[in-house]
């Protein structure tokens, strides 16, 4: 179980590597970060974009073991990353210079996509200084105002992702801006529906809501307010309301609190590593580094 970023590190499977394709490549940072796993062997980089750019990046980076492809069309690039992830010659797709509606209009593309669940959505985690845990943070990057049906999915596509991690039963704190239900805060009843929609199925994970953020990360609010639930105070996964709470929640971790950060995209046939263009390298490569134990675990629990 992480409980520090620096961990995924720990987590890596000596002698398995993964090939991992990136479209639109001719980025100095992604390249820097690429650059920084060959020490692992954990990735076998395809790099699609401007070709002799690249190629020059890669040199600047010393980077050795790369393949090209010289393809600056964007809906062009990304077919061909899709293309082969579906022949089975890619493991984990990461975001490189492309706007991402591009990259996302490919994975969901009915003739070559590679969705897999009904709902794609991000997981951002995020290390803390001081704090004494990894925190798990959606959506804050795919669902704009999600529904109960696709929380549901948020909730598992974290939990799924958590399970690869080594969390046995992650506790997953619904998130709102009370911890009780009121009809006039939207997020209140949602919590409430989704709890209904659990209750009666056998789960590998704990789950409580509506709860405010104070009360899933803080045992003396928690002591104070008389909360009793086995979430609160000790949650790992926050769900998040909405987009704005989830990315506004992740962006104060990373810029205001110094926190280190990784994050995917989950419910493809593959991770996808979409990152901010705000995002420094050790974000990057952290999340290079999610993907590459998130996909080891799947292929695992697969056998």
């Amino acid at each position: 179980m992480l409980k520090k970023i620096s961990d995924l590190r720990q987590l890596l499977q000596k002698g398995k590597t993964f090939k991992m394709v990136v479209v639109f490549a001719h980025d100095n940072v992604v390249i820097d970060a690429i650059s920084q796993t060959e020490s692992w062997k954990c990735i076998d980089p395809i790099l699609i974009g401007d070709g002799p750019l690249i190629e020059q990046m890669c040199q600047e980076y010393n980077l050795k073991n790369f393949k090209v492809i010289d393809e600056l069309d964007p809906t062009k690039a990304t077919k061909i990353a899709m293309d082969l992830v579906n022949a089975g010659k890619a493991d984990i797709v990461m975001k490189g210079l492309i706007d991402t509606k591009y990259l996302l209009k490919g994975v969901v593309n009915n003739e070559y996509g590679i969705k897999s669940k009904k709902y794609l959505t991000h997981v951002g985690i995020v290390e803390i200084p001081g704090f004494d845990r990894i925190l798990f943070a959606t959506d804050g990057a795919m669902m704009i105002q999600p529904s109960v049906e696709e929380k549901i999915a948020i909730v598992e596509n974290a939990v799924g992702l958590s399970h690869t991690l080594g969390y046995q039963r992650p506790l997953v704190g619904i998130v709102s801006s009370v911890e009780k239900v009121n009809p006039k805060i939207a997020s209140t009843l949602d919590a409430e529906a989704i709890l209904e929609h659990f209750k009666n199925q056998e789960i590998d994970f704990e789950i409580d809501g509506p709860f405010a953020v104070d009360n899933l990360v803080s045992m003396e609010s928690v002591i104070h307010k008389g909360i009793h639930s086995p979430v609160a105070g000790k949650a790992d996964i926050l769900v998040f309301p909405n987009l704005d709470g989830g990315n506004i929640f992740y962006k104060t971790c990373v810029f205001l609190a110094q926190g280190k950060s990784a994050g995917l995209i989950i419910g493809a046939k593959v991770p996808i590593v979409v990152t901010s263009r705000a995002d420094n390298m050790e974000a990057k490569l952290n999340s290079i580094l999610l993907a590459v134990v998130n996909q080891d675990g799947l292929l695992a629990s697969s056998h």
